[in-house]
């Protein structure tokens, strides 16, 4: 069968499996997509439900176990046409990855990146120079052109990231959360940047993201679950036409929304309506009588490791102290005179603009980075006249640290990488503990999963309970969930309300509403 004219993206009952220790998981469960010229379609669906399995197949790195899939032009089920598979991706995809640090050069200022994204796909310097120039306008960041990526906010550099994505005239850009570590503002902004760069590029476009927000630059929002499409809709539709379709496969198979399949009932019932459209309703909703909404009961949460027990002293509760904290990266300035104190019990989430130093501000509070100026004291001790053995050894009795790049043992399994921790703080081996740490973000069946086979978003939970597993008494965490399903979002915020209320302090740089609504202190930085 040849590849339609008009698609770009035409995916066919794809199977993709990972393998794992005692089989093999099925990531996609014939999955069928089609993506047309031009055609902007954002992907929606809960972590681990493959929309990352789906970017990978899309750029020729995840093989097919069954069906098929051609992608501009190329089949990247078989690998037959990608024996020159990097040459075919940097002339015929573009990538946008949520952190842009990943795919932009260091060595290289904002208009070399974008450069030397054209010259891998064949261009001559300069021709690639000229056409560097109208794309880093189109974006708003021509200005930047001289400044180097680590020089640069957030927002600055997913821009960025986007004319380096588009500048080699790509017929495919993938994103893959394109604006998860971005306040909502300069979210919006990106992502019209990105929609208009797109459309001006002649590209098609799929977006994957949580934030429901993506939808503004879509033409088409699909929601995958369980590694099939399950719902597809249209938001530019008139407000009387914006209803969520189900679908349904040509085996008549059909994955049923979440607020259906957890309201604890048996079933659903079927109707057959005009134009022989099926509507499915709750069975025992209708059928006599409605009983009105139900209450269900939920579980108790898994008890939570407890903190390493505190000194006895009046400023015992004090977990950490700045005063006066400055902190420049370059020529700019990050941080300036930050005043801010840390107590047991409670979260305090650190929020403001990308680009306003929330990250700079956490490594700076545990020693990971130094202060320009004030004081810091991290568990009663003045950081600056601590040694670097020194300060990382208060961390390690002191701190649990979870950064935006999750580092992981990729061979070991989730269980193992909590075991890890506790063994390099010499604390002893605690299977229950470690159990109950992954139950707490909902891992528990994944415990044997190797962590290089889990999602994004599986990953991040991960982290969080591997910093949960040594019982610290300040627990840190930058940007927890951004790549987070509404759900999971929730419950970890959950989680870290809970630690914090056992009599561990607990930091958190977010632009999450649900962390920052549930925070005891908030601290606003501009």
């Amino acid at each position: 069968m040849s590849l339609s004219s008009d698609l770009v993206v035409d995916v066919r009952d794809a199977f993709c499996l990972h393998q794992v220790p005692d089989g093999a998981v099925v990531a996609l469960r014939g999955l069928t997509l089609g993506v047309r010229t031009r055609e902007r379609v954002v992907v929606h669906g809960p972590n681990g439900s493959g929309k990352t399995t789906l970017l990978r197949l899309l750029a020729g790195e995840q093989p097919l176990a069954a069906g098929r899939a051609v992608v501009a032009g190329a089949d990247v089920g078989t690998g037959g046409e990608l024996s020159a598979g990097r040459r075919w991706r940097t002339t015929r995809l573009g990538w946008i990855d949520q952190n842009p640090w990943r795919t932009l050069r260091p060595e290289l200022d904002v208009l070399g990146n974008v450069v030397l994204q054209q010259r891998l796909a064949g261009v001559d310097e300069a021709t690639a120079r000229a056409g560097a120039g109208p794309l880093l306008e189109r974006l708003a960041v021509s200005h930047l052109a001289r400044r180097r990526p680590e020089s640069l906010s957030g927002g600055e550099a997913q821009r960025v990231a986007v004319c380096a994505a588009l500048a080699h005239g790509p017929r495919l850009v993938l994103a893959d959360e394109p604006t998860g570590e971005l306040d909502a503002e300069t979210a919006l902004e990106v992502y019209d940047a990105l929609a208009d760069a797109v459309r001006a590029a002649g590209a098609a476009l799929v977006l994957v993201s949580h934030d429901r927000r993506a939808a503004r630059v879509a033409d088409r929002v699909v929601r995958i679950r369980d590694g099939r499409l399950s719902e597809t809709w249209s938001p530019g539709r008139s407000s009387g036409d914006r209803h969520e379709w189900l679908v349904v496969d040509d085996r008549g198979w059909v994955r049923l929304p979440d607020t259906v399949r957890g309201a604890g009932l048996q079933g659903v019932r079927a109707e057959l309506g005009p134009r022989g459209l099926i509507t499915l309703r709750p069975r025992g909703f209708g059928d006599v009588e409605d009983p009105g909404p139900r209450s269900l009961e939920l579980a108790p949460e898994p008890e939570l490791p407890a903190p390493a027990v505190p000194p006895a002293g009046a400023e015992a509760d004090v977990l950490a102290r700045l005063v006066g904290v400055g902190r420049g990266h370059g020529i700019r300035s990050v941080l300036e005179g930050v005043d801010c104190e840390i107590r047991a019990g409670r979260l305090f989430v650190v929020r403001g603009p990308s680009g306003a130093g929330k990250s700079t501000l956490l490594r700076v509070m545990i020693g990971l980075e130094p202060a320009d100026e004030g004081s810091v004291l991290l568990g009663g001790r003045e950081l600056a006249a601590l040694e670097r053995d020194e300060r990382a050894m208060l961390r390690r009795g002191l701190v649990s640290y979870c950064g935006q790049d999750v580092q992981l043992a990729e061979t070991l399994d989730a269980a193992a990488n909590l075991d890890l921790a506790r063994t390099v703080r010499g604390l002893p081996r605690d299977d229950a503990l470690v159990a109950r740490a992954l139950s707490l973000v909902d891992l528990a069946g994944l415990s044997t999963r190797a962590a290089r086979e889990l999602s994004g978003g599986e990953r991040q939970r991960l982290a969080v309970a591997r910093g949960l597993a040594v019982g610290p008494r300040l627990l840190v965490c930058d940007e927890p969930s951004s790549q987070l399903d509404e759900a999971a979002g929730q419950r970890l915020a959950h989680v870290l309300v809970t630690t914090a209320h056992s009599g561990a302090a607990v930091v958190v740089a977010t632009h999450d509403p649900v962390l920052i609504e549930a925070a005891d202190d908030v601290l606003d930085l501009t």
